[in-house]
């Protein structure tokens, strides 16, 4: 990838729905990297990019990969890459596996090129809860996941692995532009959260918010309206049980730069209505269509307009094959 690689709480749910003005880039950056002009986008693109898992190919700045305990995680690069840990180092290499502790936390490393562009990598253990184990982990409500994965799709299968979102991760750089709290359920708690999130999904948002900002909507995150959802937070939405959410792959989604909690006058008509949303569809539509590079991406793709409890947003997910609706 070259350019883009870059829904017993009904009540309370909808209310805890309304947008929240997200946060941008939370990461300093590394000694060869500058702060742009308040007005300029920075993408974080890097002169290398690396391969997860054998598919993923990303070339951000700054990434989160999210591993079971014990996973051994397959990174690959066409060029040498030093592997900085702390105080300690590796030889350059191009394949740099992490194997990752049976403790759930945060490990943090930094892969650079001879001449010195560094992207910072945020790895995450997860905390292992398999269905067998209740529709709770550690007292969060999840509820329960389908049986059976949705025609089969080994994407729709239940989670066995949440990201634990204690004291400080709901700040944690996921990307250049997103952070970990962003994709956080709405759901009421009163202890530690707890979500899936995509990998996958980042990088397509990445992808649309810098197309976002080529197109002259100027914005440095979008509003992440509902990122992951609990079954339970999701069948109290009224949402389908195979939900893309559920599985922390989807997010509805606005830009609103100017931090009123509503979608930005995309259109230029001076009304904030659908057919702002409308002409974000449109981009994130184009993108499937025009770029090569976008398509590994594929996904569902919906327009929302404005109710009681919302402005008009943009559904996307990266559930594996194209669908679109709302039109």
């Amino acid at each position: 990838m070259k350019k883009f690689l870059g829904k017993a709480i009904l009540s309370a749910a909808l209310l805890s729905a309304l947008p929240q003005v997200a946060q941008a880039r939370l990461v300093t950056p590394t000694p060869n990297q500058t702060q742009p002009p308040a007005s300029q986008f920075e993408p974080g693109h890097l002169p290398f990019s690396i391969t997860l898992r054998d598919d993923l190919e990303v070339n951000l700045d700054t990434f989160a990969v999210f591993a079971h305990p014990g996973e051994t995680v397959r990174i690959r690069s066409e060029q040498a890459l030093s592997w900085v840990e702390g105080d300690a180092s590796r030889p350059a290499a191009t394949a740099l596996d992490w194997t990752a502790p049976d403790t759930p936390g945060l490990t943090q490393v930094q892969l650079r090129d001879d001449d010195g562009h560094t992207m910072q990598l945020n790895l995450v253990v997860m905390r292992a809860h398999s269905p067998a184990d209740g529709e709770a982990i550690n007292g969060y409500q999840l509820g329960s996941y389908p049986a059976e994965p949705y025609l089969g799709h080994a994407n729709y299968r239940a989670p066995e692995n949440f990201l634990e979102v204690s004291d400080g991760m709901a700040d944690l750089a996921v990307s250049p532009h997103f952070r970990l709290g962003q994709f956080l359920c709405k759901q009421p708690t009163d202890g530690t959260p707890y979500l899936v999130l995509s990998e996958r999904l980042l990088v397509k948002l990445e992808g649309i918010l810098e197309a976002a900002n080529d197109r002259g909507w100027r914005a440095d995150t979008f509003t992440v309206m509902s990122g992951y959802r609990t079954p339970a937070y999701n069948a109290g939405l009224g949402n389908g049980r195979h939900s893309r959410h559920i599985y922390g792959g989807a997010a509805d989604i606005f830009i609103d730069a100017n931090g009123d909690g509503v979608m930005d006058d995309l259109n230029g008509d001076g009304v904030h209505d659908r057919k702002d949303a409308a002409a974000l569809f449109d981009l994130v539509d184009s993108l499937s269509h025009n770029s090569p590079s976008f398509s590994p991406l594929i996904g569902g793709l919906g327009e929302y307009a404005s109710n009681a409890h919302h402005g008009p947003f943009v559904h996307v997910d990266e559930r594996g094959w194209r669908a679109r609706w709302g039109r």
